[in-house]
């Protein structure tokens, strides 16, 4: 874990820079980053952290995207859990030294683009979750409707 204090954002950037220079020095692993701070309704506009960009660049290691639809099933910021299986999908690896615009481009190109094929394949499951007014937006942008 390396803390994130979110009171200055330019102090906080360098020091999680920093922390996770020292720590992957120390031990190297696998760092599990959410680019965009936290988990967003399936299917709204995608707000990537400029944070991601930083690490990538200042430490010079692949990315692993990871792309999921896990609020159809655990909905952000609700007590309420719908059945399910909440699929994850591990996109190639972005390798180090691709310029920022390019590595941000790529980054969310990639992960929305496997977001959007996982919430087609969940809402043409045989009982599919309850599907947020994000998701039926976004499911008609991609003509596939909903099940009702």
């Amino acid at each position: 874990m390396i803390p994130v204090d979110r009171g200055s954002r330019s102090k906080a950037l360098k020091a999680v820079v920093a922390a996770t220079r020292q720590e992957m020095a120390r031990n190297p692993r696998q760092l599990i980053i959410y680019p965009e701070g936290t988990r967003r309704p399936p299917g709204a506009e995608p707000s990537y952290k400029y944070g991601i960009v930083e690490l990538y660049t200042q430490l010079g290691v692949p990315v692993v995207p990871v792309a999921h639809v896990a609020g159809l099933y655990w909905p952000r910021r609700k007590f309420m859990r719908y059945p399910g299986t909440i699929k994850a999908r591990f996109l190639p690896p972005i390798p180090p030294g691709l310029d920022k615009e390019e590595f941000m481009q790529r980054l969310i190109g990639e992960t929305e683009t496997a977001c959007d094929e996982l919430l087609v394949e969940a809402s043409r499951a045989p009982n599919p979750p309850p599907m947020p007014p994000t998701a039926v937006k976004r499911l008609a942008e991609l003509g596939a409707a909903a099940k009702a």
